[in-house]
């Protein structure tokens, strides 16, 4: 996949005002997708680019099951991300997540603005978005098939809006998931 070059601006734009939301309800109209099939079970995994944010929906026979939203619209706890994980058990499985938020300085900022814009060609199960203004505004979601589902991670980058301030080249907010999916001969459960 490549790097998208999304000519609107975030509607998220700090890391403090994240929040985060795993349930059964659609995910928000996404500016770019990517829908990947798992190797061996009939289940994909739909990743979307919201405005600075992502959410992450299991398909399963065309229906979407279960989706993972971080936004600053979706919230289900006033503390933000989960740093020590959050455990979400459904009929489609099980939910993992787990976030950090961190400020780095600008030579870090930089580096890892680099190091994500190289992870956006990497391949197809790769998901990258630039927002406009700075090069460093980017939202990256990167999944894996796994054997018992998927696994997932992550980045959206703010970097700091005042050039001059020191100390700071802006914060990532990183996100780790995983979905162990109920399955059954190979197919995935699904609640009617």
């Amino acid at each position: 996949m490549t790097l998208h070059r999304l000519d609107l601006e975030p509607d998220d734009v700090a890391a403090a005002s994240l929040g985060y939301r795993v349930d059964t309800q659609p995910a928000p109209e996404s500016l770019v997708t990517v829908l990947l099939e798992h190797p061996q079970h009939a289940a994909a995994l739909r990743l979307s680019i919201l405005g600075a944010s992502h959410a992450v929906t299991l398909v399963v026979d065309g229906r979407d099951t279960v989706t993972e939203e971080v936004s600053c619209r979706a919230s289900t706890s006033a503390d933000g991300l989960p740093s020590v994980g959050a455990l979400h058990p459904g009929p489609w499985g099980t939910h993992h997540l787990r976030g950090a938020v961190e400020t780095l300085s600008p030579e870090a900022f930089a580096a890892m603005v680099e190091q994500l814009t190289a992870l956006a060609d990497s391949g197809p199960e790769v998901l990258a978005g630039r927002f406009p203004g700075a090069e460093g505004a980017l939202t990256v979601v990167s999944a894996t098939a796994e054997p018992a589902g998927w696994r997932w991670r992550t980045w959206h980058l703010y970097p700091v809006a005042d050039a001059d301030a020191a100390g700071a080249g802006g914060e990532v907010v990183t996100t780790v998931s995983r979905l162990e999916v109920a399955l059954t001969d190979s197919r995935v459960e699904v609640a009617s």
